[in-house]
């Protein structure tokens, strides 16, 4: 009984180790056939004043956050406030690009489940996570491991107003 409870242990410690150790963060690609289509955070977030949960659904509710398909882009840019000449552009690389044309890799491993809405919910704001991004316009790229994770549910990342959340293991691994 000692020794299968130490083996026990000793297999939920080199799990939770590797998982600390040998998590890799996946960069989001844009797909399609090579036609990128601009965007520029800054631009909709910063000047316009977009919250996140206007391109990308669930992000405030819902445990995914969606990205947009060019139809949620041209919702808004077939508004007459939105002509310009970068809309010529933006209408030439979404008529080339796929019905979606960005997908993003999970940077989380399968076995951790994370709830945008519980966290929304809880007071964390996306920058608390994703960060701004605007200076190379690149989201998602972050290192999310399991000791940021744990670091902010204790309650020690500077900034972070004081979130304490749940340490135990099955509260966010399955």
């Amino acid at each position: 009984m000692k020794w299968s409870l130490f083996a026990l242990f000793a297999l939920v410690c080199a799990f939770f180790l590797a998982d600390l150790l040998l998590n890799r963060v996946e960069e989001p690609t844009r797909r399609g056939d090579g036609a990128a289509v601009p965007f520029v955070h800054a631009l909709h977030g910063d000047s316009i004043g977009l919250e996140c949960s206007a391109c990308h659904t669930g992000a405030y509710a819902a445990a995914r956050a969606y990205l947009p398909s060019k139809a949620d882009c041209m919702d808004c840019h077939r508004l007459p406030l939105t002509e310009g000449a970068g809309i010529e552009a933006l209408d030439s690389a979404l008529a080339k690009a796929p019905e979606y044309p960005w997908s993003r890799k999970s940077s989380l491993p399968g076995h951790v489940v994370f709830h945008h809405g519980v966290h929304r919910t809880a007071g964390v704001a996306c920058t608390d996570c994703h960060g701004t991004g605007y200076e190379k316009d690149v989201y998602g790229g972050e290192k999310f491991d399991m000791r940021t994770c744990l670091d902010c549910h204790r309650g020690g990342v500077p900034g972070n107003r004081n979130f304490r959340a749940a340490v135990y293991c099955a509260a966010c691994h399955r």
